[in-house]
């Protein structure tokens, strides 16, 4: 799994949602901002980088902000 996907599960997950609802919101999620190819669990170039970001880094720098 992208590491991006796990960061954001782990923090649906830490709201108190169920391990099985914060998979799918996760993915959606994460498909819609780019950072997932559509329909897939395989990260774009966009989410690939953003995984290797903190999550402090990725707050900062705002996907489309350049």
């Amino acid at each position: 799994m992208p590491k991006i996907l796990e960061d954001a599960v782990s923090r649906i997950k830490g709201r108190g949602v169920p391990e099985k609802s914060a998979w799918p919101m996760a993915v959606s999620a994460m498909q819609k901002a780019g950072n997932l190819k559509p329909g897939s669990l395989k990260a774009t170039q966009q989410g690939a980088a953003r995984g290797q970001m903190t999550r402090a880094q990725r707050n900062a720098n705002p996907p489309g902000k350049k």
